[in-house]
């Protein structure tokens, strides 16, 4: 993080490869201590790996460094994640989600190029294959069904972040407070203040690593 603070001192523009949330939250952190603007984008609405742009405040707005592609991989979820981590280094990953015919993926342009020479077919994504912007339903893979592992995910926020919601009491399930260790069935409504609701659509069942997979649907 230092790295990419020190850049942004001198009054450079500095782009981040994509980060989990949890850095991305320390970033933030310590972008603000310093006075440094900081956007972030994910490419897909809500996405939990997002890149981090840092500018100083003379600069009025910074691009969007992200590109959507879609992919035609016949295979689960998993399958493509493996196939994506031994062909691309993570820092041109952002969020995968499942849609009809493929996947999306947000990646950067050094991603796109690195996917189609390592021979995976990704082309750009047409308009009409992204997800609104308010609205997203997708498949989700989480190591278990707590409200908070769900809920970070869904939402596209660390799970420390959340569950400082959740201890706050502005997280509900179908009305009623939570805690971090309730878990959640298929049907469960979920309302976080100031990020918006949950709903668990399906339960798909177990990975073969025994993870949990998920259709869920997020609105803003």
């Amino acid at each position: 993080m230092q790295e990419y603070l020190k850049k942004a001192r001198g009054g450079r523009v500095v782009q981040t490869p994509f980060l989990e949330a949890d850095a991305l939250d320390e970033l933030r952190r310590m972008a603000r201590q310093e006075g440094i603007c900081l956007e972030t984008f994910g490419g897909l609405p809500m996405a939990s790996r997002q890149v981090a742009v840092l500018f100083p405040d003379h600069i009025p707005a910074v691009a969007d460094p992200t590109r959507v592609v879609f992919l035609a991989f016949e295979g689960d979820l998993e399958a493509l994640e493996d196939r994506l981590r031994s062909a691309v280094e993570p820092g041109l990953l952002g969020d995968l989600d499942e849609v009809k015919e493929g996947f999306l993926l947000a990646t950067l342009s050094r991603g796109l190029k690195t996917l189609q020479d390592a021979g995976i077919p990704a082309k750009e994504a047409a308009p009409e294959q992204l997800p609104r912007s308010r609205e997203r339903t997708r498949s989700v893979v989480v190591p278990s069904l707590r409200v908070d592992v769900v809920g970070a995910k869904g939402f596209g926020v660390s799970r420390t972040y959340f569950a400082q919601g959740i201890k706050a009491g502005k997280v509900k399930l179908h009305g009623k407070t939570v805690s971090a260790r309730d878990e959640m069935v298929e049907g469960d409504y979920l309302l976080a203040e100031g990020l918006g609701s949950l709903v668990v659509r399906k339960v798909l069942g177990q990975t073969k690593r025994g993870n949990v997979k998920l259709e869920v649907e997020v609105r803003r």
